[in-house]
């Protein structure tokens, strides 16, 4: 498998190295110096050359510097390569940065799982005992940027629940100088020392310190790491790049690095495949790209540029000044145009009470329209309750009352006393401006109904055919609509009555046109044109009892459901009546 990836890499190197021959450049690679203990020396130098063998003929400028130096040159692009903990490249990928491969070490089998801190205590301290106890105490640690030194110790304290920029009484950072963190928890100088995971087994090596001197607070254990650490787990340093470098060599770098052999006590480059833990932690505290968007980079940001900031404050106050003085010009200016308006005020707001007036006159004459309207409808369902009463009482009288009798008549009777109920109740409506109930409604349905109560209430001999071409469904009130067509109806057979046709016939269509139901009612009588033009007049009547304000009535509440009704002379001589209702939209 190794000869596969070296001979890959020999191939990306060949091509790479014929781009480079055309146009030499060189590379810059910074160091984290703070590396060692936990990444090997000569680990590091096979790195340093193996790079080199991969963007060569260009030349590589190697450098070694501290974590603030490293956190500048990745932020401003100064640099192309470079090594330092996979949180310090996660906080700079917003800017371009890029974790390449991650060191794998015998401390740990997961490079996914390697870095973390450490709590140090000096041993009898038995005031703490947990991540609580440290609440308010005095800390000494790396830096406020290094990730083992500090960021992870403050990420565990965070996952507590506590605030990390409050958590400490003080905290002394010492940069490189870790042995100095030991030493001032030995001291007492410091209450607890934050080390780098693995950190305390190189003291301990070297004989700074010995185990037995300190306590180790919120130890973690995880088989699969065997330095002492007290957070969460982290991957490990890694080795990453910044968009200055092409493709190809990236690609040739990254080759090279996989092939290169495990050195020293067995460290190699690896991929890592999971960064979830550290972006979390990165969110929680607001670091990186998390910092660059809070309110905190947005203050510093404010001071840095104060002078531009000052410049613009100073240009808007100038705009401010101008703005009130040509702002007060205008004021004076328009004072009577501000008179004016009050006045178109006023106006308004009669105009909206005279309109008020004129809604409540109007629905009162509506109401005057439906009581005459009441009047010719409930004339047959009291004339028909009259009637079977007075059937009742000759079969009473007589001794022919039957139980089947009864039943019919009481049936009968109940059903006119609900229609005329429901055509008050419907009156009591308007009068109280209520907004009729409206359904969905087939057209045939209603109109059915309306005949059947036609033929029920009037008893008259007047054929009436219904043609339908298609269902139509309407948004309407059933009882209205019905009243609608009953009051049509009668009006026809009253006319061909009075015509004295021997043969009345009245033809009822149902179609659909574009988006609206058309209702079309034709009787086989004759009308003149002229009586067909006072039909269009609302208050005009054709008969001398005023029956016909009805079809003011029925146009009130065809125009109210949104709809239209025209009256014209049909092709038989007759009258023509058309009621366009707009359909109900289909639901999808």
């Amino acid at each position: 498998m190794k000869k596969i990836v070296r001979l890959i890499s020999a191939v990306i190197c060949f091509f790479q190295l014929n781009v480079q021959a055309e146009e030499p450049k060189e590379y810059t690679f910074a160091i984290n110096s703070a590396v060692t203990p936990l990444l090997h020396a000569a680990f590091i130098n096979e790195t340093i050359k193996t790079v080199e063998r991969s963007v060569a003929p260009a030349k590589l400028k190697v450098l070694y510097v501290e974590l603030p130096e490293l956190e500048r040159l990745i932020e401003n692009h100064q640099t192309d390569f470079f090594i330092s903990t996979a949180a310090t490249i996660r906080r700079y990928q917003d800017l371009g940065a890029r974790d390449v491969l991650t060191a794998s070490s015998p401390f740990s089998k997961n490079p996914n799982r390697s870095e973390g801190s450490l709590f140090i205590v000096k041993e009898g301290r038995s005031d703490i005992n947990s991540i609580s106890d440290l609440k308010d105490k005095r800390a000494a640690a790396g830096r406020p940027t290094a990730f083992g030194m500090y960021l992870a110790a403050m990420g565990e304290i965070a996952a507590d629940g506590y605030d990390p920029k409050t958590f400490f009484k003080s905290t002394q950072f010492y940069g490189l100088n870790r042995d100095q963190i030991i030493k001032d928890v030995l001291d007492g100088k410091a209450d607890v020392g934050i080390l780098r995971a693995c950190y305390l087994e190189d003291a301990v090596n070297r004989k700074v310190v010995t185990t037995d001197q300190l306590k180790f607070i919120n130890l973690k254990n995880d088989p699969e790491h065997i330095c002492l650490h007290s957070t969460r787990l982290y991957p490990n340093w890694s080795f990453g790049s910044n968009p200055s470098v092409p493709p190809a060599v990236l690609s040739a770098v990254a080759a090279g690095l996989i092939a290169q052999k495990p050195v020293g006590i067995g460290l190699y480059w690896s991929v890592a495949s999971d960064f979830t833990a550290i972006d979390n932690l990165l969110k929680s505290l607001q670091l990186g790209s998390y910092q660059r968007f809070s309110k905190e980079w947005f203050w510093q940001r404010i001071i840095e540029y104060r002078f531009w900031v000052l410049g613009t404050l100073a240009a808007f106050a100038l705009l401010l000044i101008h703005s009130f003085i040509v702002s007060r010009t205008v004021n004076i200016r328009t004072q009577e145009l501000k008179e004016s308006l009050k006045r178109e005020s006023q106006s308004f707001h009669e105009a909206q009470e005279a309109h008020r007036r004129l809604m409540k006159m109007q629905r009162a004459a509506v109401v005057g329209q439906i009581s005459s309207l009441i009047a010719h409808e409930l004339n047959q369902p009291l004339a028909g309750i009259k009637l079977y009463a007075r059937t009742l009482q000759r079969a009473k009288d007589s001794g022919t009352l039957t139980e089947d009798k009864l039943g019919t008549a009481l049936a009968e009777i109940r059903t006119d006393a609900d229609l005329a109920a429901a055509i008050v109740e419907r009156v009591r409506s308007y009068a109280k401006g209520a907004r009729s109930e409206r359904v969905s409604s087939e057209v045939s349905e209603l109109v059915n109904k309306a005949v059947r109560e036609f033929k029920r209430q009037s008893g008259e001999r007047v054929e009436v055919k219904l043609t339908q071409a298609q269902p139509v469904h309407v948004i309407v009130n059933p009882l209205e609509f019905e009243l609608v067509i009953i009051n049509l109806l009668r009006n026809a057979a009253q006319a061909l009555q009075e015509l004295g046709v021997s043969n009345p016939k009245v033809d009822l269509t149902i179609r659909r046109s574009d988006n609206s139901a058309m209702i079309t009612i034709e009787d086989n009588g004759h009308i003149e044109k002229e009586t067909i033009a006072k039909l269009s007049e609302p208050t005009n009547s054709t008969k001398a009892d005023g029956l016909g304000l009805g079809l003011q009535i029925v146009r009130s509440i065809i125009e109210n459901h949104g709809g239209k009704i025209s009256f014209s002379q049909a092709t038989s001589g007759g009258l023509r009546v058309e009621i366009r209702l707009p359909v109900q939209e289909e639901t999808k």
